[in-house]
């Protein structure tokens, strides 16, 4: 175990993308500061998508922006309040043809915290069961390809930028015939991090013993605190996805920053634009992703992060042009009470 906890160690301490967030956006919150001197206001962020609740920047409703896109490039989605019955949330399922397996996540929630892949009712009723907040359930997207597009647009242009796209490598272990589904994952700095929380879900048997070539996925979430690994996939932006983009930000009115988590079936459809999923909307609250590539440099890193907040600047600069209004205090404050409500 001391072992375990060295080798632990060792990995977040030479890989930043593990580092506390705190380190890594000190130098953003001082800038942060600065830009809220220059505009005369904290809130100002706000302003860079007006109809998100303060701008995206935490406890955004998930579903109230995947109502604004067509169905067609969407999961199909129930959105279900705590304590509903069993048998209506299987009726609403059954009008909208969703089966297991689904995907059921908090309707405000970061981070992939409350994210599950059901794979029946029994487990539909445990979520039911302990749930506490508003959640979406989602149509269960089984597409190799899983992505995270950055985009933006500068109110009154007509066409926007994709400064950061991640591709999502999903965790698995690789079978060598000898070694237990336990062994082989002490033995992946990735998935030894959150060993712990992989060796207690179902489905995975610590003394299974995979045969030689087989892979095994440990974690079907696309989220960096869960195992999934995030690679720079930048070369892929050409002019047919910024026009995919540009034409899916015009469905979510006065939208301009943020990123769009989705799906598609193969890196050549998702070049394409063909087939695309989204899975979520995120707003200012959403990274540039592909600075947390295991080869990325922090501090590259950090000026990417101080340009997003230049840009956000902007926007909410120009957006005031246009008659829109930050945030008031009040309305901040009441936000951030139900945030820490729902926690």
């Amino acid at each position: 175990m001391r072992r375990r906890n060295r080798s632990t160690f060792y990995t977040k301490l030479f890989h930043w993308e593990y580092w506390p967030t705190w380190i890594i956006y000190y130098p953003v919150f001082l800038y942060y500061l600065l830009l809220s001197l220059k505009a005369r206001n904290f809130f100002f962020f706000s302003m860079a998508n007006p109809e998100m609740e303060m701008g995206g920047l935490y406890n955004c409703s998930k579903n109230k922006q995947l109502k604004k896109i067509r169905s067609a490039f969407k999961p199909r989605t129930l959105y279900v309040k705590p304590n509903t019955q069993i048998q209506e949330v299987l009726i609403r399922l059954s009008s909208l043809n969703l089966n297991f397996p689904l995907i059921a996540k908090p309707d405000r929630g970061e981070r992939g915290v409350g994210v599950s892949l059901l794979h029946s009712y029994k487990q539909l009723k445990k979520y039911l069961r302990q749930t506490r907040v508003d959640f979406l359930i989602q149509e269960y997207i089984d597409s190799p390809f899983e992505a995270g597009v950055f985009y933006y647009r500068i109110p009154g242009q007509s066409t926007g930028t994709i400064p950061s796209l991640v591709v999502k490598s999903f965790l698995t272990i690789r079978g060598d015939g000898y070694s237990t589904v336990k062994e082989l994952i002490l033995q992946k700095p990735r998935a030894r991090l959150i060993a712990t929380k992989l060796l207690a879900q179902e489905g995975i048997n610590p003394d299974e013993i995979l045969p030689g070539g087989i892979e095994k996925l440990l974690e079907p979430i696309g989220n960096h605190n869960r195992g999934t690994k995030f690679m720079d996939g930048n070369h892929l932006c050409n002019e047919d996805l910024i026009y995919f983009f540009d034409a899916l930000s015009y469905q979510i009115p006065n939208f301009y920053y943020g990123r769009f988590d989705l799906k598609a079936a193969s890196e050549e459809d998702f070049k394409k634009g063909w087939g695309i999923k989204i899975l979520e909307v995120n707003g200012v609250n959403a990274e540039p992703a592909h600075i947390y590539d295991p080869n990325a440099k922090f501090w590259k890193g950090v000026r990417t992060l101080l340009h997003h907040w230049k840009v956000i600047y902007t926007i909410s600069m120009e957006n005031k042009k246009r008659g829109f209004k930050p945030a008031s205090f009040d309305a901040a404050w009441r936000h951030f009470k139900e945030w820490k409500n729902q926690k």
